[in-house]
């Protein structure tokens, strides 16, 4: 694991969309799950996961994207989830995002992302939401919640619709990735299945000890490549 290396960051559209569609996978970091972000990513990459989102309501949000866009941004699209305002959207611009993703279609948000010159990928439910988020500027819609609608919605969707990038998102296992990849989507936003089942901690008598690391990046990689070779 290189630690402390700097690269240059993946920043414009074009190239965050391809580096996203290398591996389909969205890795979704949200809050704490006890492996350090450098490791974390790390171990996605090896797998061969080409994006991770960290939440903007997790601790420090800005602080993590900027760090891990210094030391991983060559390798990996870093970007911010869960972004619903505009300060947001420049929280995470100033912190090196290539792209944000949003649990809803919010047009202002939309467009001040396309003004810093992110990828966006916000929250659709209906075809009409789809339809005003590409029109607002969107590269890809997030469908969320996914469980709700499944891979035959995804087919539908694509008949009038075949040039839109769908990520389903929510409730995704590398079980059902197929079914959705058969459907035509494009990509996966993935969390608790994947980075939510991370190192845990466990109260001692001294405080919080960290169960094994190692172990638990091992864990990590053998359920990325499972992801990925599913949305391959």
């Amino acid at each position: 694991m290189r630690i402390d290396s700097e690269e240059t960051p993946i920043r414009d559209a074009v190239t965050t969309l391809r580096t996203i569609e290398t591996g389909r996978v969205i890795a979704i970091l949200r809050g704490d799950v006890g492996i350090p972000d450098q490791a974390l990513a790390e171990a996605l990459v090896d797998a061969g996961v080409t994006a991770m989102e960290i939440t903007m309501d997790s601790p420090d949000a800005g602080g993590r994207i900027e760090g891990l866009t210094r030391v991983m941004g060559g390798r990996l699209a870093i970007g911010a989830g869960t972004v619903r305002t505009r300060d947001q959207v420049r929280e995470a611009a100033g912190a090196g995002a290539s792209f944000i993703v949003s649990p809803n279609r919010d047009i202002a948000v939309i467009r001040a992302a396309v003004r810093h010159g992110l990828v966006v990928c916000p929250g659709c439910f209906t075809p009409s939401e789809i339809l005003e988020a590409l029109d607002a500027g969107a590269q890809a819609v997030k469908l969320f919640p996914s469980q709700v609608l499944g891979p035959g919605f995804v087919r539908a969707v694509r008949g009038p619709l075949g040039d839109i990038r769908i990520v389903p998102t929510g409730g995704i296992t590398a079980d059902v990735v197929r079914a959705y990849r058969e459907a035509g989507a494009w990509a996966f936003g993935v969390g608790s299945e994947l980075v939510g089942r991370g190192v845990r901690a466990s109260a001692g008598e001294t405080g919080v000890v960290p169960v094994d690391l190692h172990r638990e990046l091992d864990r990590l990689r053998d359920r990325a490549r499972a992801f990925v070779e599913a949305a391959r």
